[in-house]
């Protein structure tokens, strides 16, 4: 049995997402009106669900999948990396193979349910779904020896203390941000985290690009130390380092 197939229908389904929009009666209609939305408010529900078979086969996607992988592949056992926002958890295996813990962060509350699906059996997500409902919150989903899942905005990641996190992960989100929440993200990443942040950006030739030197200005005592062509050129992956 399809995993994510398997909970489309789950009442976590019919009350997400969290964030500010108008509800509807329906999930159908929640739906058709995230995707009329768009932006990082459309990956819920089905939409959720169908992302990996969306694009894993990607020439972007497995060059995303190289250059991140390999810019965290020297972190020793234990490192904690924040992965905001985890989407369905793409890096997960290579935590777990790596001996990495992570704290998974997204706004979408399906997107952690695909997420979950990877680290547990569909049982254990199953009672995390019915425990979210009744409190009518997204609660925490743990992994003991591994990480957590949690809802969260990479623009305020309330609950993480500063410093707490080796290495930081942003991967298609910039275009997702406005210049100015582009700052705010890498401000709050840096406020976090001890050694590296990784991120992914379309830098020019784009409507939604974010150009380097935005970054750049919103680097405070830390610097680029890798810029690297993605699957194509102006596409970006990026690594900052303290200064």
């Amino acid at each position: 049995m399809d995993q994510g197939a398997s909970l489309l229908t789950h009442p976590l389904m019919e009350y997400l997402p969290t964030q500010p929009h108008q509800r509807h009666d329906t999930l159908e209609a929640n739906l058709d009106a995230i995707q009329r939305e768009g932006g990082a408010h459309k990956y819920f529900g089905k939409i959720a669900a169908g992302y990996d078979a969306k694009r894993e086969q990607t020439p972007k996607w497995v060059c995303e999948q190289r250059l991140i992988e390999g810019m965290l592949s020297d972190l020793p056992q234990g490192s904690v990396v924040l992965d905001c926002p985890v989407g369905t958890g793409r890096f997960l295996d290579f935590y777990k193979a790596k001996g990495l813990q992570f704290v998974g962060v997204d706004l979408s509350g399906d997107m952690l349910v695909q997420s979950a699906l990877k680290l547990a059996p569909e049982s254990d997500v199953e009672k995390w779904v019915a425990a979210c409902n009744a409190k009518n919150t997204i609660m925490p989903f743990r992994v003991p020896g591994k990480g957590v899942l949690v809802n969260g905005d990479v623009r305020q990641l309330t609950g993480l203390p500063d410093k707490s996190v080796d290495a930081s992960v942003m991967c298609r989100l910039t275009r997702w941000l406005s210049p100015d929440d582009c700052r705010l993200a890498m401000r709050e990443l840096q406020r976090v985290t001890r050694k590296r942040i990784i991120w992914t950006a379309r830098v020019a030739n784009h409507p939604h690009a974010r150009a380097v030197e935005l970054f750049e200005q919103a680097l405070g005592g830390w610097k680029i130390a890798r810029n690297e062509a993605g699957h194509e050129l102006d596409f970006r992956v990026l690594m900052a380092e303290p200064a």
